[in-house]
């Protein structure tokens, strides 16, 4: 309980500044949705005269974009960028800022196992993806229900949030079984940060060119669509549950890599 309170206490400040800049996004993103109702412009037809690469880089697809759903469901797109590196960032440090810090033999020493501290600082990792999606999810009530008379979408909303916290949890279980694998917290970080990027190049490959859509198997970006999320209120099943079996095996492996590892003091 001791090391659960002390990560938490440790991570405070971070995870205040992400949720920060997540608000912020979902607040930006509704005051455009109004900008453009306010202007009574067609934004559909505008869009679509814009090329198919801007249109996919900025996550618009061919969901109609005049509704709240619609726009909010291209804002997903960020939500999942920002979640994941927020979630494999602190996974990768949260199981390694002791030898980064060069303070590891002031807890490994104790008379605990280490799966003992490890299991904590999991604990602490989801708790705080828990609050960042919790943020989330009540900024985007809040914010939809300004510009839907009031309509927030609950149930739309909240079916979004589960598949965002489905990927948060595969992101961090990635980042915690880095950490634990890698010898150096830069190192860790440096391949959780280059992990996410490839994931993203891919969905944005596959969004590009019809020929790459194999490739989407390979990116958890591609795992749910927002469009079904948002407009048609249905979570791709398979994919949570692929999503969810690798955050076990990752789990798994970081308890392995961890045990097996010299710690450096």
């Amino acid at each position: 309980m001791n090391i659960l309170l002390k990560e938490l206490k440790a991570t405070i400040k971070s995870l205040i500044i992400w949720c920060l800049a997540q608000v912020f996004i979902i607040y930006a993103g509704m005051m455009k949705y109004q900008g453009f109702s306010d202007s009574k412009v067609d934004v559909t037809a505008l869009f679509s005269s814009f090329p198919k690469e801007m249109l996919v880089v900025f996550g618009i697809g061919t969901v109609d974009i005049s509704k709240v759903a619609g726009f909010y469901s291209v804002f997903f797109l960020y939500f999942m960028l920002l979640a994941a590196i927020h979630a494999t960032m602190l996974g990768a440090v949260i199981v390694s800022k002791e030898e980064r810090d060069h303070c590891a033999d002031f807890i490994y020493t104790k008379p605990i196992r280490r799966f003992q501290v490890i299991l904590p600082k999991l604990f602490a990792g989801v708790i705080n993806i828990l609050i960042f999606n919790m943020i989330t999810l009540v900024a985007s009530l809040f914010f939809i229900a300004q510009h839907n008379n009031g309509n927030s979408l609950f149930s739309k909303v909240s079916l979004t949030m589960l598949a965002l916290f489905i990927l948060q949890l595969f992101f961090l279980t990635l980042g915690t079984f880095l950490g634990s694998l890698l010898k150096n917290t830069k190192r860790a970080t440096s391949l959780s940060a280059t992990f996410i990027m490839v994931f993203f190049l891919i969905s944005i490959a596959v969004d590009l060119y019809n020929k790459l859509d194999f490739l989407k198997y390979l990116t958890p970006f591609k795992s749910f669509n927002a469009a079904n999320l948002m407009l048609d209120g249905q979570i791709a099943a398979p994919s949570a549950a692929i999503l969810l079996l690798l955050s076990l095996i990752f789990t798994a492996l970081t308890f392995i890599a961890f045990n097996q590892r010299d710690l450096a003091t």
